[in-house]
């Protein structure tokens, strides 16, 4: 018979083993555990299970939780229920080993339809097709295909696997009883595989009552198909969705505002989402950060700081995704000043500059053209990992300093670490930008040796890289070799033929890629139309322009109408050029002026080019020292000293002064 002490005990103990994990430190799960052993109680299933539970959902505690498990001898059902539960979320490759020894103790006799979908999930997010597919055998051969919870996790599973929707269809259609998770389950699936439309039409045959009587969308569906919206930028649904929100009142549920805050920033309707965020009867952490986070996507940083203050003043602290998005915003708009107080501010409070945050500075330092300040937050970095490097590689790429950003590469191999596709780019735009085949050669070879060859981004680039440093045999060559092209491969080698002279083989590239169907963009022509400017292709230049206007229907860019009028004047075609310009769908700019008064010039059409430097006069569109230097140029060309006089007593009265040229020359060999 137990002792008055001994039965406190074991009612204390189970009282606790019985509470919420979040009322028990380590310490105190070490403290419980301690008395189950004292007590002899560790050795009974319905004493240890619920103590496995506890600190399995303590993620301090969850791997001395798993030490216990694998000194325990005979682990029940609920035990094992318990451990391949916990671990499918935190340690998914944990939970499938824990389901494999459980079989071969068990011989497959535990068809828990719990353990099982916990299984099912680990497979998706481990992405362990093959294994996610035997389990499903398995639910088949023990039954538990007409259980809801377990069919929820199969179409999630299937959703989430490439080329698998059509499985999760099929189980869709053969569920009796639907609940409304089984149908967010299936339009979270058709979102992630592109299929929008699908998703769309299921949630209006849920709003016609096709299913079960009295299923309802609710908070989860609202939110998958608004995000849905965002991400395929279709304002219009997104806006008839918010309409249905406020007419069922799931507006008012924080998840659903948080999310409509989100899609109508990206939209840039930030009245919209500050009336969403004012409307809310109670702001989480998540909605302050959306809302920051919108002035940060729409460059007012300010705002975004006055409203970070407002959320302390109301007791919130924020968190790591806060400060993000407040240095995201000073990155947005080039608020350096502001950036430093943010920066300064985080020292201030102890808080590190660690991970996501640390990379967010240097981000924000580069876009500011403080790459000094950018470097020496990388190099106070406890942890550099991949995303930092890139941060850091980018930055110096973006500021100009080429050089620099090939030495990190150094660096980063020195440091044992492997370059990703992103690293990859930044160097290869490093080389574009200096012309340096030697090294650009060198990145390439990288790329092959590494296997990231494969890669079309990074072909393209290699492809552009190699065109601006003169060597379009080498560009032609990972052209060739590129196993599926798109367009921006054809427009690179296009503008690469371009650039290097090679008029003739860049509308024999823009043919074949027209022969394979490839749809030209806007840059496509910008590249064709270039070509034919500097081969002197007239009459190709005209029909091109035509083609683009009349048959792709791309609206003419002033890229496009300043190659046509630097082709027609270096033809000498100087009144058709004229026309054209007169003829433009907008104001021409003054590169396109330049172009015609030097072209006068060179083919002495003196009254032409006069006329033209006086209607420029007239209207004030003098806007650098080309146009100082070009107006003076036709003004000697006619003999009028005086004006060129004029001319330079202007550029010296307002300070305009004309940079000196500069050559560069290749000292590398194909």
């Amino acid at each position: 018979m137990n002792s008055p002490v001994q039965i406190y005990v074991k009612d204390k103990l189970a009282h606790l083993l019985h509470q919420k994990t979040i009322l028990f430190s380590y310490q105190n799960l070490l403290q419980i555990h301690s008395q189950l052993i004292t007590t002899g109680f560790q050795i009974d299933p319905s004493w240890l299970s619920p103590f496995l539970q506890l600190c399995a959902s303590n993620s301090s505690s969850i791997d001395y939780a798993t030490v216990i498990f694998h000194h325990t001898e005979q682990p029940d059902l609920s035990t094992w229920q318990v451990m391949i539960r916990r671990h499918a979320d935190t340690n998914p490759s944990q939970s499938l080993s824990f389901f494999r020894d459980m079989q071969s103790m068990r011989d497959n006799n535990y068809t828990d339809p719990f353990i099982f979908a916990s299984v099912i999930k680990a497979c998706g997010k481990l992405n362990a097709i093959r294994e996610g597919k035997s389990v499903h055998c398995q639910v088949l051969r023990f039954g538990l295909d007409c259980n809801t919870n377990v069919l929820n996790t199969l179409i999630h599973f299937y959703s989430n696997s490439a080329n698998s929707i059509f499985s999760s269809c099929n189980l869709f259609d053969k569920i009796p009883h639907r609940t409304i998770v089984t149908v967010n389950c299936m339009i979270s699936g058709f979102l992630k595989n592109k299929l929008f439309e699908a998703g769309l039409c299921l949630f209006n045959r849920v709003l016609s009552d096709s299913f079960d009587f009295g299923l309802k969308p609710n908070d989860v569906t609202l939110v998958i198909l608004i995000s849905g919206c965002t991400e395929i930028g279709n304002l219009g649904i997104g806006r008839t969705l918010h309409s249905y929100c406020s007419k069922t009142l799931l507006g008012l549920k924080s998840e659903v505002s948080n999310a409509l805050m989100n899609f109508y920033a990206k939209f840039r309707c930030i009245n919209e989402a500050v009336l969403l965020f004012e409307e809310l009867p109670e702001r989480d952490v998540i909605s302050w950060n959306t809302i920051i986070a919108s002035y940060a996507e729409n460059y007012d940083a300010k705002k975004a700081l006055q409203l970070f203050n407002q959320m302390r003043f109301n007791g919130l602290e924020g968190d790591a995704v806060t400060l993000i998005n407040l240095v995201s915003a000073c990155a947005q708009s080039k608020d350096h000043e502001m950036g430093k107080s943010i920066h300064a501010n985080l020292k201030k409070r102890g808080i590190g500059t660690v991970g996501p945050l640390g990379t967010s500075l240097i981000n924000m330092y580069s876009k500011c053209g403080l790459i000094e300040f950018a470097r020496k937050v990388f190099d106070e970095l406890q942890e550099k990992n991949i995303i930092s490097w890139n941060s850091i590689i980018t930055g110096y790429v973006e500021c100009g300093c080429f050089y620099e950003a090939l030495n990190l590469f150094n660096l980063m191999q020195l440091e044992k670490l492997r370059p990703d596709e992103i690293t990859m780019l930044g160097l290869i735009s490093a080389c574009s930008n200096l012309g340096e085949l030697n090294h650009g050669r060198r990145i390439h070879s990288y790329i092959v040796s590494n296997g990231l060859d494969g890669n079309i981004v990074l072909s393209n680039a290699l492809i552009d890289m190699y065109a601006k440093c003169g060597s379009m045999s080498r560009a032609l060559m990972v052209f060739n070799k590129m196993p599926k092209r798109d367009v921006i491969s054809w427009t690179s080698v296009i503008v690469g033929h371009a650039i290097n002279g090679e008029g003739k083989e860049a509308l024999v590239s823009f043919q074949q890629m027209c022969d394979e169907r490839i749809e030209p963009n806007f840059v496509t022509f910008i590249g064709v139309l270039l070509a034919c400017d500097h081969a002197g292709l007239v009459d190709d230049g005209r029909k091109l322009y035509d083609i683009m206007c009349n048959v792709c229907r791309i609206k003419p860019k002033i890229e496009h109408c300043g190659c046509m009028v630097d082709m027609l004047a270096r033809a000498g075609m100087l009144e058709e050029a004229h026309e054209f310009v007169k003829r433009m769908p907008f104001e021409p700019n003054a590169i396109v002026w330049r172009m015609l008064i030097g072209a006068c010039r060179v083919h002495e059409d003196v009254d032409l080019g006069l006329s033209l430097v006086g209607g420029l006069i007239e209207l004030n569109q003098f806007q650098g020292p080309e146009d100082y230097v070009i107006s003076s140029n036709i003004y000697a060309k006619a003999g009028k000293w005086d004006d060129v006089l004029q001319a330079r007593r202007l550029m010296l009265a307002q300070q305009v002064l004309k940079e000196p040229g500069q050559s560069l020359v290749y000292g590398a060999t194909e």
